[in-house]
């Protein structure tokens, strides 16, 4: 008698049907072995832009535990100050409707008082005037670039001297105005000089305006603006802290750098080829404050506070959720300790130095053959000694996210322009970059403050 395995054996090699389902698995082993590489393809990319050096703020904001907690009790503190039972809905909830919050006492558009007043009037036999309407239009004047020419008379006095009204006028044929606005195109925008002229030139057809010419423009203003520049530095290096950063810039094809050097209403950029140490020992000579800094090595001469948020990105990479929770509660109370007096934040720098975090490296090395754990528990270790002096000292700052905003200004450009080529594009962004900048975090009219170094 033949068993029944034997049996099925024999069957399984003679049957038509079997032998195709052997082939199909085969054909899914193949599609999944394809799926799984395209899968690794795509994570490799996403790293690319997406990692622990992509700023805060260009990240999405993942749904994690400690998130659903944190929104689950703010929803319930605003119910109990509302008097809304917990878990009711009101009618309009999820949706979203447009407009000012309510209770706001916000306006609409500020419009200015007008420069001109223009009267609509019909005229004709058995028309009658019974009143008025008026509406207020914003526009641009009909020729934006006036060409003005001016006749300067020249007199002559009783002992004979010749003599002319004094009048502010710039060394060539563009205004300070237009001088100021190119300028302004190319910082705010990061407008191309050749884009610039092409907008010059379809406002005004009839004017003689060329990128060289723009280019020209540009950097003169830039040279005026070296001094300025070298004020903002000296009041930079009088901060008891400093933001430092760097992102590529390429110059000429070749590798480049441009660094950042910020308190919170100065700015200091700098164009380099080298991204050694020699740029911010250049730049910032025996500063003595303390620098605000990621982990890399071209800061190690000064006195560091080390960036939490950089290190929190490298740890939420490590996709341990648990560990990632850890990290941001001790953030957290980091954070709050600013506002505590000395001696309990003494108490909170010894527990979460020599205790707490050492368990949280710990926990992170436990997990084999994550690299990202590893990578995240060395980096957080070498970081501990200067995690703490922006709790030591709460005018410090934990994290460097002031740099990494400043830098996005560069990213852009960087997107827009490709690299800079020359001199001339290192002494914009050195230059007029950092004066724009510090204008602007300084609440002052950039437009208005270009025109002083317009020649």
């Amino acid at each position: 008698m033949i068993s029944q395995a034997t049996s099925f054996l024999e069957c399984s090699w003679m049957c038509p049907r079997v032998a195709e389902l052997k082939e199909r698995v085969q054909e899914l082993e193949v599609e999944l072995i394809i799926k799984e590489g395209r899968i690794e393809e795509l994570e490799n990319e996403l790293r690319k832009h997406d990692n622990p050096h992509t700023p805060s703020s260009k990240k999405r904001k993942k749904k994690t535990k400690r998130n659903r907690k944190k929104e689950e009790t703010e929803r319930d503190k605003k119910e109990e100050e509302t008097g809304k039972e917990k878990g009711g809905e009101t009618e309009d909830e999820g949706e979203r409707f447009p407009g000012k919050p309510e209770g706001s006492n916000g306006g609409g558009i500020s419009i200015p008082d007008p420069d001109d007043v223009k009267h609509h009037r019909l005229e004709g036999d058995g028309l009658e005037e019974i009143g008025m309407r008026e509406k207020t239009v914003i526009e641009l004047p009909e020729n934006p670039f006036r060409v003005v020419k001016h006749v300067i008379h020249v007199y002559e006095d009783e002992d004979g001297q010749e003599v002319e009204p004094e009048v502010d006028l710039p060394e060539g044929i563009y205004g300070k105005r237009l001088q100021a606005f190119v300028t302004l195109l190319r910082g705010t925008c990061g407008a191309s000089h050749e884009k610039i002229e092409e907008l010059v030139r379809q406002i005004r057809p009839d004017l003689s305006f060329s990128s060289t010419t723009a280019l020209n423009i540009t950097d003169n203003i830039s040279k005026q603006l070296e001094g300025e520049r070298q004020g903002i530095l000296e009041q930079v290096k009088q901060n008891k802290f400093v933001h430092m950063d760097e992102t590529p810039l390429r110059i000429d094809g070749a590798n480049g750098w441009v660094w950042v050097f910020a308190t919170k209403q100065n700015v200091v950029y700098e164009s380099s080829r080298s991204r050694s140490k020699e740029v911010p020992k250049r730049v910032m000579g025996n500063y003595g404050g303390t620098g605000v800094v990621d982990g890399y090595g071209a800061y190690n001469d000064y006195t560091r506070q080390r960036d939490w948020e950089h290190l929190r990105r490298e740890v939420r990479d490590t996709k341990i959720e648990d560990t990632v929770t850890h990290y941001h509660e001790l953030y957290d109370r980091a954070k709050k300790m600013k506002e505590k007096p000395p001696p309990e934040r003494e108490r909170f720098i010894q527990k979460t130095r020599y205790s707490e975090f050492p368990e949280l490296i710990a926990t992170l090395r436990e997990n084999e053959g994550n690299k990202r754990a590893a990578k995240a528990a060395t980096k957080i270790e070498n970081a501990l000694p200067d995690m703490f002096r922006g709790v030591r000292d709460p005018d410090i700052p934990l994290d460097n996210n002031h740099a990494e905003q400043l830098l996005r200004k560069v990213v852009v450009h960087r997107k827009l322009w490709g690299c800079i080529r020359n001199e001339k594009g290192k002494r914009f962004v050195s230059n007029t970059l950092s004066c724009m900048e510090t204008w602007k975090l300084k609440d002052k009219n950039v437009f208005q403050e270009l025109q002083k170094f317009a020649s």
